[in-house]
């Protein structure tokens, strides 16, 4: 039998890495953590996909030794910390910079790492006291600008306040400390306070193989404000890559990546866009989360899995120019409020519309759904591709029938 990849946590887009190894003939061992309640792609573990499926435990690098792992790797942002702390044990040779692990989690560590390389950051505060916060916006000369709160270590935009000047942030601040992460169930000790990035917000996908930054995907966000919050995903776009528009993009990423310590693996990096140039807002050590593998084979003809599957099998990657084949425009389903579906029939045509790549819809009538505020509560994604003008047309279909959604 080949050597197996070891998958930590494959949920969300990480239930496309084990079929995609498989195709190469390499198997998959699954190392579960603790199970968290949320719905969503990728919600559920596919138990056929590896060959064992074992929960993290004490003596779990004595037993994962005994398969002489070819490599290991994230499934989900959940998986990160365990997978780095395995690769260190298991896979040296495969391990990203161990002395700057917190910071490829921590969001206010991240930006110090930054600023420590010489990459452009943002000011950013890590505490737990609002008179610090105080202190902190007035010698940073931020009174009169926007602010972003969010929690040190989160994904899916859980818990993210966008503050306008001289708004009211101590709320969020206390919003922040009061409730526990959905991703984790932890309570936040800190809060990050930071200034807020103005620009055009990107999802640059890379993969890393000894150090070298390959591109994978390049997605434009659209997020609109709604229920109060600016988090919410109206839909993101995958778009073409070149030289005179995301030049700067690209090389700022590869820098940021490089005070990260990333050397290995796959990496989303959410950048935005400036009048002052490229800005980190985060990275995760994973790839993008969500259905983003299939997105992107049908955008690029490539996924972060496949380009993974290349590196760990091949040595490197083997396709290293970004191919761009067609737009891809995945639209995000929102719920107005907290309750119960009763007419999800009215999305029954969306197969029907002439862009229709595919849909991930997890709700069905009578189901209990969140009010959408952020990714994580997003209650579907439905994929267009094709043609742009058509797409958008496809796009106003979509929010009309959403607009007949009743909630109880």
């Amino acid at each position: 039998m080949n050597r197996p990849v070891v998958i930590v946590e494959p949920l969300s887009s990480g239930i496309e890495l084990a079929p995609a190894f498989k195709a190469r003939g390499i198997p998959a061992i699954a190392v579960t953590l603790k199970p968290l309640d949320w719905s969503g792609f990728g919600a559920t573990i596919q138990a056929t996909d590896f060959i064992e499926i074992i929960p993290d435990q004490p003596n779990l690098v004595e037993m994962l030794r005994k398969y002489d792992p070819l490599a290991i790797i994230p499934g989900a942002e959940e998986g990160v910390p365990l997978a780095d702390a395995l690769a260190i044990a298991l896979t040296p040779q495969f391990a990203n910079d161990p002395k700057k692990a917190q910071n490829r989690l921590h969001k206010a560590l991240m930006q110090k790492a930054l600023q420590e390389a010489g990459v452009p950051a943002l000011k950013t505060l890590n505490t737990a006291s609002e008179n610090e916060v105080e202190s902190w916006i007035q010698t940073n000369g931020l009174i009169d600008s926007p602010l972003i709160i969010k929690p040190p270590i989160s994904a899916g935009s859980d818990k993210v306040f966008h503050i306008p000047a001289r708004g009211d942030w101590q709320k969020a601040f206390n919003c922040v400390l009061s409730e526990p992460s959905k991703l984790t169930g932890a309570m936040n000790e800190t809060v990050v306070v930071q200034e807020q990035a103005m620009g055009t917000e990107f999802a640059v996908g890379t993969v890393s193989a000894n150090g070298k930054h390959y591109l994978t995907h390049l997605i434009k966000y659209n997020k609109t404000s709604f229920n109060g919050r600016q988090t919410v995903y109206d839909y993101v776009e995958f778009v073409p890559y070149s030289e005179e528009m995301y030049g700067a993009l690209f090389a700022y990423t590869q820098k940021a990546l490089d005070a990260l310590g990333v050397r290995w693996g796959a990496a989303h990096n959410e950048i935005m866009l400036t009048k002052d140039g490229p800005r980190l807002i985060e990275t995760g050590a994973r790839m993008c989360g969500g259905p983003v593998v299939g997105f992107a084979r049908e955008a690029t003809g490539s996924s972060q899995a496949d380009k993974l599957v290349e590196i760990y099998a091949d040595g490197d990657v083997t396709t290293k120019k970004y191919l761009f084949k067609k737009t891809v425009m995945p639209v995000f389903l929102k719920s107005p409020a907290t309750g119960t579906i009763v007419n999800a029939e009215i999305f029954a045509d969306i197969a029907k519309l002439p862009t229709f790549l595919n849909e991930h819809i997890w709700f069905k009538n009578g189901d209990r759904v969140p009010q959408t505020v952020d990714y994580l509560t997003s209650i579907g994604i439905v994929g267009l591709a094709g043609n742009r003008e058509l797409i958008l047309l496809d796009y106003e279909k979509i929010r009309d029938m959403e607009s007949k959604l009743i909630i109880h």
